[in-house]
């Protein structure tokens, strides 16, 4: 008999919206935890996600109860399964349709008043997020205060930078935020309401999700080490501004000999030099404007360069970018093969690349 969990429209999306923002991003090699894992425990359903720097699980009750599954829905195929379950915020009986999920090898299957929706889902491995959680919530000291934040504040902290740093003395002071240039104070929420979370202690707060996390095992589970690190190249693309001004300027200064695929003597290797010493200090310069005219929009540009530049895909990028653009790269893929002949006839070696 297949597992099913039902669940009303609203708290389904609710599961979704809470940890969709965590998942692992395509490309990091983190392929298992790149989706939100829906896992029930028989009398409720949860969802986690993770990329290993942040972790969120969220939680909703099952009525009636279903049979325990844990699948995990991809990246990839999340939009289709969050529209399909808006779509039923937005007809009667809104967010009180039913929908069940069946857990089946290879898929989850969706049933609702709008239909069926089957999305591709695995049964791999995935972290131990209860143990981790476990393990986490034990580090600290079981009677330690908790402190109230109201968290759509902290969306306006964005801008001071991507990396801040934070000091807070006590759970009714305020919290001492920095920034590039920005240095400012939130506060703590001092009222409480049935809206806020009623954990006041770690141990409250293993207390309330006893039935979702278990028994500690004693194992100990860090997040940045929950799973397997994926195989880092040797050399990593810079993400932040600093870094890649610097990357820049010593790619201008101290070009690579070998940048070109070249040998390191005769005429073209000095064009092949200053070609890259042309290309590494045009890249500083507009870095160096549309820092000055858009510090935020030149920081998030950096950070995406740095993971392209890393990814393998970049010579299938650069070649779709260049036909967009009206270009045709076969052919100067022709022209470089063919100068690479001419090159190797007249020196009597081999041409590379060719």
């Amino acid at each position: 008999m297949l597992a099913t969990a039902t669940l009303n429209a609203h708290h389904l999306a609710r599961l979704i919206r809470a940890t969709m923002p965590h998942i692992a991003p395509e490309g990091m090699g983190l392929d298992r935890i790149d989706g939100i894992r829906f896992d029930s425990d028989h009398t409720t359903l949860h969802t986690v996600a993770t990329d290993q720097h942040t972790l969120a699980a969220a939680r909703a009750r099952l009525t009636p109860p279903g049979e325990p599954f844990a699948r995990t829905v991809h990246g990839k195929d999340l939009p289709t399964l969050r529209a399909w379950v808006d779509a039923h915020l937005e007809m009667p009986p809104y967010g009180e349709a039913v929908i069940t999920l069946t857990a089946a090898p290879g898929h989850l299957t969706f049933e609702g008043p709008r239909g069926t929706l089957r999305v591709p889902a695995d049964d791999e491995r995935y972290p131990d997020w209860r143990q981790l959680l476990n393990s986490t919530l034990n580090d600290a000291p079981s009677d330690a205060r908790s402190t109230a934040w109201t968290s759509k504040l902290w969306e306006r902290w964005q801008h001071a930078n991507r990396t801040v740093r934070t000091w807070h003395r006590a759970p009714d002071k305020a919290l001492v935020i920095l920034g590039t240039d920005v240095i400012g104070l939130q506060l703590p929420r001092l009222r409480r309401g049935p809206d806020t979370d009623r954990s006041g202690t770690p141990a409250d707060a293993l207390a309330d999700w006893t039935a979702s996390l278990g028994t500690d095992t004693g194992a100990r589970v860090e997040l940045a080490d929950a799973m397997e690190a994926p195989v880092r190249p040797l050399y990593t693309s810079p993400c932040t501004i600093p870094d890649m001004t610097e990357d820049l300027l010593r790619q201008t200064l101290t070009p690579s000999p070998d940048r070109s695929n070249t040998s390191t003597d005769g005429p073209g290797a000095v064009t092949a030099a200053r070609a890259g010493i042309g290309a590494a200090w045009a890249a500083y310069r507009l870095l160096q404007a549309l820092t000055r005219t858009d510090p935020d929009l030149a920081a998030d540009i950096v950070a995406g360069l740095g993971d392209e530049l890393d990814s393998d895909e970049i010579a299938e990028w650069a070649w779709q970018a260049a036909v967009d653009a009206g270009h045709d790269p076969k052919k100067w893929a022709e022209e470089r093969a063919q100068a690479l002949i001419e090159q190797s006839g007249k020196t009597g070696g081999t041409a590379a690349g060719v």
